[in-house]
Protein backbone atom coordinates (compact mmCIF):
# COMPACT_ATOMS: atom_id res chain seq x y z
CA UNK A 1 0.00 0.00 0.00
CA UNK A 2 1.16 3.46 -0.75
CA UNK A 3 1.61 5.87 1.94
CA UNK A 4 -1.87 7.80 0.98
CA UNK A 5 -3.60 4.49 0.82
CA UNK A 6 -2.44 3.97 4.41
CA UNK A 7 -3.31 7.35 5.44
CA UNK A 8 -6.91 6.98 3.64
CA UNK A 9 -7.64 3.40 5.50
CA UNK A 10 -6.45 4.73 8.98
CA UNK A 11 -9.03 7.68 8.54
CA UNK A 12 -11.30 4.77 7.75
CA UNK A 13 -10.72 2.93 10.57
CA UNK A 14 -11.48 5.89 12.79
CA UNK A 15 -14.41 6.42 11.62
CA UNK A 16 -15.49 3.09 12.02
CA UNK A 17 -14.42 3.01 15.94
CA UNK A 18 -16.32 6.45 16.23
CA UNK A 19 -19.23 4.18 14.89
CA UNK A 20 -18.97 1.41 17.19
CA UNK A 21 -18.82 3.75 20.12
CA UNK A 22 -21.41 5.93 19.27
CA UNK A 23 -23.80 5.12 16.98
CA UNK A 24 -26.20 7.28 15.56
CA UNK A 25 -28.75 6.85 17.71
CA UNK A 26 -26.84 7.49 20.39
CA UNK A 27 -25.16 10.78 18.91
CA UNK A 28 -28.62 11.93 17.91
CA UNK A 29 -30.66 11.09 21.52
CA UNK A 30 -27.95 11.43 23.70
CA UNK A 31 -25.06 13.48 22.74
CA UNK A 32 -26.63 16.19 20.58
CA UNK A 33 -29.07 17.04 22.85
CA UNK A 34 -26.32 17.36 25.65
CA UNK A 35 -24.31 19.93 23.66
CA UNK A 36 -27.21 22.16 22.63
CA UNK A 37 -28.66 22.26 26.26
CA UNK A 38 -24.78 22.99 27.44
CA UNK A 39 -24.54 25.96 24.47
CA UNK A 40 -28.43 26.81 25.83
CA UNK A 41 -27.33 27.05 29.67
CA UNK A 42 -24.17 29.01 29.55
CA UNK A 43 -25.93 31.23 26.66
CA UNK A 44 -29.22 32.06 29.26
CA UNK A 45 -26.48 32.75 31.97
CA UNK A 46 -24.89 35.22 30.05
CA UNK A 47 -27.61 37.05 29.18
CA UNK A 48 -29.03 36.58 33.23
CA UNK A 49 -25.57 38.21 34.75
CA UNK A 50 -24.65 40.89 31.84
CA UNK A 51 -27.39 41.46 30.09
CA UNK A 52 -28.17 41.32 26.48
CA UNK A 53 -24.53 42.10 25.02
CA UNK A 54 -23.93 39.17 28.06
CA UNK A 55 -25.63 37.09 26.79
CA UNK A 56 -24.45 37.58 23.05
CA UNK A 57 -20.85 37.08 24.26
CA UNK A 58 -21.91 33.93 26.20
CA UNK A 59 -23.29 32.60 22.88
CA UNK A 60 -20.60 33.16 20.65
CA UNK A 61 -17.54 31.50 23.62
CA UNK A 62 -20.09 28.52 24.22
CA UNK A 63 -20.27 27.66 20.45
CA UNK A 64 -16.46 27.14 20.51
CA UNK A 65 -16.77 25.78 23.89
CA UNK A 66 -19.27 22.70 22.31
CA UNK A 67 -16.07 22.53 19.91
CA UNK A 68 -13.72 22.09 22.92
CA UNK A 69 -15.92 19.59 24.82
CA UNK A 70 -15.68 17.15 21.54
CA UNK A 71 -11.30 17.83 21.01
CA UNK A 72 -9.70 18.06 24.47
CA UNK A 73 -12.39 16.48 26.50
CA UNK A 74 -13.40 13.21 24.22
CA UNK A 75 -10.05 13.08 22.08
CA UNK A 76 -8.57 10.98 24.06
CA UNK A 77 -10.42 7.77 23.50
CA UNK A 78 -8.02 7.67 20.60
CA UNK A 79 -4.55 6.26 21.84
CA UNK A 80 -6.85 5.05 24.97
CA UNK A 81 -8.68 2.07 22.47
CA UNK A 82 -4.68 1.27 22.22
CA UNK A 83 -3.71 1.19 25.97
CA UNK A 84 -6.62 -0.54 26.63
CA UNK A 85 -6.34 -3.51 24.67
CA UNK A 86 -2.44 -3.62 24.23
CA UNK A 87 -1.88 -3.08 20.76
CA UNK A 88 0.42 -0.01 20.91
CA UNK A 89 3.14 -2.08 19.94
CA UNK A 90 0.96 -3.21 16.18
CA UNK A 91 0.77 1.01 15.34
CA UNK A 92 4.63 0.15 14.64
CA UNK A 93 4.10 -1.99 11.70
CA UNK A 94 1.63 0.44 9.80
CA UNK A 95 4.41 2.31 8.43
CA UNK A 96 3.16 5.36 9.39
CA UNK A 97 4.63 7.96 12.16
CA UNK A 98 2.32 6.70 15.81
CA UNK A 99 1.12 10.23 16.08
CA UNK A 100 0.33 10.49 12.48
CA UNK A 101 -2.01 7.17 12.99
CA UNK A 102 -3.91 8.98 16.05
CA UNK A 103 -4.09 12.44 14.09
CA UNK A 104 -5.86 10.45 11.23
CA UNK A 105 -8.41 8.13 13.57
CA UNK A 106 -9.27 11.50 15.39
CA UNK A 107 -11.38 12.95 12.46
CA UNK A 108 -14.40 11.74 13.56
CA UNK A 109 -14.14 14.01 16.71
CA UNK A 110 -12.82 16.80 15.01
CA UNK A 111 -16.09 16.29 12.52
CA UNK A 112 -18.35 16.07 15.83
CA UNK A 113 -17.01 18.96 17.00
CA UNK A 114 -17.92 20.97 14.49
CA UNK A 115 -21.41 19.55 13.91
CA UNK A 116 -21.92 20.63 17.29
CA UNK A 117 -21.04 23.98 16.49
CA UNK A 118 -23.38 24.44 13.66
CA UNK A 119 -26.20 23.01 15.64
CA UNK A 120 -25.83 25.83 18.38
CA UNK A 121 -25.75 28.14 15.42
CA UNK A 122 -29.05 26.79 13.77
CA UNK A 123 -31.05 25.99 16.86
CA UNK A 124 -29.62 28.19 19.94
CA UNK A 125 -29.48 30.96 18.35
CA UNK A 126 -32.39 31.21 16.68
CA UNK A 127 -34.05 30.26 20.43
CA UNK A 128 -32.13 32.62 22.28
CA UNK A 129 -32.63 36.14 19.99
CA UNK A 130 -29.36 35.70 18.28
CA UNK A 131 -30.38 34.73 15.08
CA UNK A 132 -28.56 37.52 13.44
CA UNK A 133 -25.41 36.60 15.60
CA UNK A 134 -25.66 33.01 14.19
CA UNK A 135 -26.17 34.35 10.57
CA UNK A 136 -23.21 37.03 11.42
CA UNK A 137 -20.93 34.03 12.57
CA UNK A 138 -21.72 31.81 9.28
CA UNK A 139 -18.68 33.46 7.36
CA UNK A 140 -16.23 32.28 10.45
CA UNK A 141 -16.72 28.68 10.22
CA UNK A 142 -13.58 28.17 8.84
CA UNK A 143 -11.94 29.81 11.86
CA UNK A 144 -13.71 27.13 14.30
CA UNK A 145 -12.35 24.82 11.84
CA UNK A 146 -9.10 26.21 12.92
CA UNK A 147 -10.14 25.96 16.71
CA UNK A 148 -10.98 22.10 16.44
CA UNK A 149 -8.20 21.59 14.73
CA UNK A 150 -5.37 22.96 17.60
CA UNK A 151 -7.20 22.22 20.65
CA UNK A 152 -7.35 18.53 19.15
CA UNK A 153 -3.84 18.79 18.90
CA UNK A 154 -4.06 19.92 22.61
CA UNK A 155 -6.15 17.14 23.51
CA UNK A 156 -3.97 14.15 21.90
CA UNK A 157 -0.74 16.35 23.23
CA UNK A 158 -2.72 15.73 26.82
CA UNK A 159 -3.31 11.92 26.39
CA UNK A 160 -0.10 10.97 25.82
CA UNK A 161 1.72 11.17 29.34
CA UNK A 162 -2.10 10.57 31.07
CA UNK A 163 -3.08 7.42 29.44
CA UNK A 164 -1.25 4.47 31.17
CA UNK A 165 -1.39 6.21 34.45
CA UNK A 166 -5.53 6.20 34.68
CA UNK A 167 -5.60 10.07 34.52
CA UNK A 168 -6.92 10.72 31.09
CA UNK A 169 -10.18 11.63 32.08
CA UNK A 170 -8.87 13.91 34.89
CA UNK A 171 -6.30 15.90 32.77
CA UNK A 172 -9.13 16.18 29.82
CA UNK A 173 -11.54 17.76 31.95
CA UNK A 174 -8.98 19.67 33.79
CA UNK A 175 -7.81 21.17 30.60
CA UNK A 176 -11.07 22.01 29.21
CA UNK A 177 -12.31 24.06 32.58
CA UNK A 178 -8.58 25.86 32.30
CA UNK A 179 -9.81 26.62 28.62
CA UNK A 180 -13.27 27.29 29.37
CA UNK A 181 -11.39 29.91 32.17
CA UNK A 182 -8.46 31.34 30.23
CA UNK A 183 -9.93 31.10 26.53
CA UNK A 184 -12.17 34.10 26.71
CA UNK A 185 -15.33 31.71 26.05
CA UNK A 186 -17.14 33.00 28.67
CA UNK A 187 -14.81 35.27 30.68
CA UNK A 188 -14.14 38.21 28.56
CA UNK A 189 -10.06 38.79 28.24
CA UNK A 190 -8.42 41.10 30.41
CA UNK A 191 -10.40 39.90 33.76
CA UNK A 192 -7.07 38.28 35.13
CA UNK A 193 -3.22 39.85 34.18
CA UNK A 194 -2.84 35.47 35.52
CA UNK A 195 -5.51 33.48 33.34
CA UNK A 196 -4.62 35.79 30.44
CA UNK A 197 -0.86 34.77 30.53
CA UNK A 198 -2.37 31.39 30.41
CA UNK A 199 -4.33 31.26 27.97
CA UNK A 200 -2.13 33.02 25.65
CA UNK A 201 -0.44 29.59 25.33
CA UNK A 202 -3.19 27.44 24.74
CA UNK A 203 -5.03 26.77 21.82
CA UNK A 204 -8.99 28.36 21.52
CA UNK A 205 -8.26 31.74 22.89
CA UNK A 206 -7.01 33.66 19.68
CA UNK A 207 -9.43 31.93 18.02
CA UNK A 208 -12.09 32.93 19.80
CA UNK A 209 -10.68 36.34 19.58
CA UNK A 210 -10.64 36.49 15.84
CA UNK A 211 -13.81 35.48 15.43
CA UNK A 212 -15.56 38.55 18.02
CA UNK A 213 -13.15 40.91 16.42
CA UNK A 214 -14.46 39.94 12.65
CA UNK A 215 -18.55 40.19 13.79
CA UNK A 216 -17.42 44.14 14.89
CA UNK A 217 -15.52 44.55 11.90
CA UNK A 218 -12.03 44.87 14.17
CA UNK A 219 -9.00 43.24 12.65
CA UNK A 220 -8.72 39.94 13.34
CA UNK A 221 -6.00 37.79 11.04
CA UNK A 222 -3.02 38.68 13.74
CA UNK A 223 -5.15 36.64 15.93
CA UNK A 224 -5.70 33.78 13.70
CA UNK A 225 -2.19 33.79 13.10
CA UNK A 226 -1.00 33.33 16.75
CA UNK A 227 -3.85 30.57 16.76
CA UNK A 228 -1.98 28.53 13.81
CA UNK A 229 1.33 29.08 15.62
CA UNK A 230 0.09 27.78 18.88
CA UNK A 231 -1.85 24.85 17.43
CA UNK A 232 1.62 24.09 14.80
CA UNK A 233 3.74 23.87 18.70
CA UNK A 234 1.22 21.57 19.86
CA UNK A 235 0.98 19.58 17.23
CA UNK A 236 4.74 18.87 17.59
CA UNK A 237 4.55 18.35 21.22
CA UNK A 238 2.12 15.81 20.16
CA UNK A 239 4.41 14.01 18.09
CA UNK A 240 7.15 14.22 19.77
CA UNK A 241 5.77 12.50 22.95
CA UNK A 242 4.59 9.58 20.65
CA UNK A 243 7.50 9.21 19.24
CA UNK A 244 8.81 8.56 22.38
CA UNK A 245 6.65 6.04 23.07
CA UNK A 246 7.21 4.40 20.19
CA UNK A 247 10.47 4.56 20.73
CA UNK A 248 9.97 2.51 23.99
CA UNK A 249 7.90 0.41 22.68
CA UNK A 250 10.54 -0.99 20.20
CA UNK A 251 13.08 -1.12 22.63
CA UNK A 252 11.55 -2.31 25.53
CA UNK A 253 8.56 -4.38 23.74
CA UNK A 254 6.30 -2.69 26.17
CA UNK A 255 2.98 -1.31 25.50
CA UNK A 256 2.82 1.14 28.29
CA UNK A 257 2.38 4.62 27.47
CA UNK A 258 4.26 6.11 30.47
Amino acid sequence: MSFTEKAVATARLGFLEYRAASPWHVVLTAEWPRVLLQCLFFTVLGRVTAGEEGGRFAFVGSVAMVIVLSTVTAIGDVPAIEKVNGTFHRLQLSGLPVAGVFALRSFPWLANGMASAMLCLAIVGPATGNADLSLALLPTLPIFALITVTSAAMGLAAASPSVGRRAESVVANGLTYLLIATAGLLIPVGQSRTLDMIGSVLPVRHGVLAIRAFIVDQPWLDDVIREVAIGGVWAMLAYGLYRRQAARSRVDGTDDFV
